[in-house]
């Protein structure tokens, strides 16, 4: 059984702190519980005795007959710790931590939560909160929280009360309602993924919905288990997420306001993407996302089909569709002809679909038009914009006949395999069609750019959700069988003198232990020996120094480029050591490393660093100087397969320049994927490991060179 499903589905709930006074918490929630007529026993616990609302109180927990499934606290924190333990004692299964004054506060807070959860853990009791406004489930009719909640097909997973209260009053609004509903606060015991593994089997959930300001996390694990939840979810059933914390100072407030890391916000994106959960930028939204799930059909593709009754606005949507990921292509000629026959000659018919004037001589062209679209198999979605729903104004016979229109479009809408979301100017007066319409499965919005984007949305979540499965059945890279071994070796040598910044010969052979091709290397001490080596290789050198206190050394005149004699070997190995010496003193030089000097190609950056929240991640980007000025990088939590590493490198802007850019050759992009995929798979195996930087790495026509390599441990 689901830890959660004492929360949700309680037999049996009591109110610790339960008031007969109007203006306290203990009373608001008594009073939510009683008449929302929960569907098990309410016990309340008053230390003031008496009765509330016509029932009799408890002086605490222990003296509450029979078992009791959940506890909802709210009570002072002064008095938390000895009713945790009454609750244990009791055997209660699940407690709401309503409180405020813990973790958010400052450090005597935390470690009142770090005592709280100690005892919850004696019992194997589990906690929400605390700093939090409670819990809803439409299953049990049990609210458990003092906001005024309504069934429906959504679930909302929350930090913020006020939030709750917000996102609630347009839910009303657009009479949706929720299925589960939960404020988590400071996440002292129960997370967002104990959350999203709960509502991935609540069959009565057709969306779930987060607001984020950060993971709580004890160790990596925390953020793992999240993406691991919500990928198992969103297979299922869409996920919509508002992740705050943006900015800089945004990531201040929200670690202030519930005591979350902020982390790396664009690894925290990414990390979103990954779990398959489509983020959005506000409350209004959220709700666009929420309704569109719970009323369309899903998207099969990015395809879309502009119905408009005027010029302006199919225009404009045409424009919106570019932006959010959608495509407006020319329809086909077959479709096309069939339009025609229904409209005038005048129309526009290519795409968008121009009424242009018909509907007031002719209503049905609307329904008509629609049926030639839903038919059309290369048409994947349609978005309705105009005027639709302002008809009435022109007489009773109009409106007559827009509510005639709007039945037969959505009994087409409801028998069709394509979701329709519909704009109209006249969306804020909602007249009887268009209420008509959004309750029988059809959203209907008042701007344009957001029906275009709630389109974007069901067609990015069909995107996702493929990029779930095909990561499921993903290939693995091929990795040497010994490689975990042969790496540790070289970590221990390196732990044992002291270091954590590997030289790069070093790095190159961990590179080498994971089966990555890197060319060979010469480590020489000495100009004589210099001039030996490059006799061995010949035609072009390039020498470098190697000093675990000369990380960048370029910036220290410690790279040689273009070496093509013995005596230019011998001179630059004593350039480059006293170009070391003079950057750093006392710098550790273990001598200069020598490789063939490879030929050129489009730079790019392979790399990795360890993110707070989710641990070992990996980067692909333009490297060289392009990755200092343009920040072209995208990333993904490591370790991922070969269609993550393919995709990840269509995320980057400058993914034309691998293409083929302006007349040139394109790149070896299955190799790139395939490197980055033996990256994320070595630093997940081994977590010594804080940094990798593999920049350039020399993508050509076929195949690739890793040019420079640098390895940090942990610490």
């Amino acid at each position: 059984m689901n830890d959660l499903v004492p929360l949700f589905q309680p037999k049996s709930v009591a109110l610790i702190g339960a008031s007969s006074n109007s203006k306290k918490y203990g009373y608001w929630t008594a009073k939510s519980l009683i008449e929302n007529k929960f569907e098990g026993d309410i016990h309340l616990v008053s230390r003031s005795g008496g009765e509330i609302f016509g029932r009799p109180t408890f002086p605490d927990i222990l003296s509450v007959p029979g078992e009791v499934d959940l506890a909802i606290i709210a009570i002072a924190p002064k008095f938390i710790l000895p009713v945790m333990e009454q609750c244990v004692e009791k055997g209660v299964k699940c407690a709401i931590v309503v409180s405020t004054g813990f973790g958010e506060v400052g450090p005597e807070g935390k470690e009142l939560e770090r005592q709280m959860l100690e005892i919850a853990r004696k019992g194997n009791m589990r906690v929400q909160g605390p700093n939090c406004m409670g819990t809803y489930s439409a299953a049990k009719s049990m609210n458990a929280s003092i906001i005024d909640l309504a069934p429906g097909p959504m679930s909302l997973v929350l930090q913020s009360g006020n939030f709750g209260i917000d996102i609630n009053f347009n839910a009303k609004s657009r009479n949706l309602g929720y299925s589960c509903w939960a404020t988590i606060g400071n996440q002292m015991d129960m997370r967002f993924h104990d959350f999203v593994e709960y509502i991935e089997g609540d069959d009565d959930t057709k969306c779930l919905l987060l607001y984020m300001e950060g993971l709580r996390v004890e160790s990596e694990e925390d953020g793992r288990k999240f993406i691991e939840a919500a990928q198992k979810t969103a297979a299922r059933k869409p996920i919509a997420a508002i992740k705050i914390g943006r900015s800089a100072a945004g990531a201040r407030a929200a670690a202030s306001h519930t005591g979350s890391l902020a982390g790396s916000e664009k690894i925290f994106d990414a990390a979103l993407r990954q779990a398959g959960i489509i983020r959005v930028d506000s409350p209004n939204q959220l709700l666009d996302a929420a309704e569109a799930f719970s009323k369309c059909k899903p998207a099969r593709g990015k395809r879309i089909a502009i119905l408009t009754d005027g010029g302006g606005h199919g225009v404009m949507a045409t424009d919106f569709a570019e932006k959010f990921n959608l495509e407006a292509p020319v329809l086909s000629d077959a479709t096309q002809a069939k339009l025609r026959e229904i409209l005038m000659p005048h129309c526009p018919i290519k795409n968008p679909v121009d009424l242009a004037g018909t509907p007031e001589a002719d209503m049905w062209v609307f329904d008509r038009c629609l049926e030639v679209l839903l038919d059309d198999p290369d048409v994947d979605g349609i978005i309705i914009v105009g005027l639709y729903g302002g008809y009435a104004d022109l007489s009773e016979e109009f409106r007559a006949l827009e509510m005639d229109v709007a039945r037969s479009m959505t009994e087409r809408i409801a028998a069709g395999d394509k979701p329709v979301v519909m704009h109209s100017i006249y969306a804020p007066q909602n007249p009887e069609c268009l209420e008509y319409i959004r309750e029988n499965g059809v959203p209907v919005f008042g701007e344009v750019d957001a029906a275009v984007r709630t389109m974007g949305v069901l067609s990015g979540y069909g995107d996702l959700r493929k990029a779930l499965a095909e990561e499921a059945a993903g290939e693995l890279p091929d990795m040497p069988a010994d490689r975990r071994e042969k790496a540790a070796a070289i970590i221990d040598a390196v732990r044992k003198s002291g270091r954590v910044n590997m030289v790069e010969t070093e790095a190159r052979e961990i590179l080498r232990c994971y089966g990555l091709g890197v060319g060979e290397d010469y480590l020489v001490a000495g100009a004589d020996e210099a001039a030996e080596i490059y006799r061995k290789i010949g035609g072009k050198v390039v020498m470098k120094i190697v000093s675990p206190d000369i990380l960048h050394k370029t910036d220290a005149g410690g790279v040689a480029l273009y070496i093509e004699s013995e005596e230019m070997a011998r001179e630059a190995y004593e350039r480059l050591v006293r170009n070391g010496r003079l950057y750093k003193s006392d710098a550790d030089i273990m001598g200069v490393m020598m490789t063939p000097m490879l030929p050129g190609g489009v730079e790019c950056i392979i790399g990795s660093s360890h993110d707070n929240t989710f641990g070992p991640t990996v980067m692909f980007g333009l490297g060289g100087i392009f990755v200092e000025i343009l920040k072209d990088v995208a990333f993904r939590v490591a370790p991922v397969n070969m269609p993550a590493c393919r995709s990840m490198i269509r995320e980057i802007k400058g993914l034309g320049m691998l293409q083929g850019a302006r007349g040139s050759k394109p790149c070896d992009l299955e190799a790139l994927a395939e490197t980055a995929c033996v990256v994320s798979h070595l630093v997940n195996e081994l977590r010594d490991i804080a940094e990798v930087d593999l920049n350039p790495v020399f993508a050509w026509e076929k195949g690739l060179a890793i040019a420079d390599a640098r390895i940090v441990l942990h610490s």
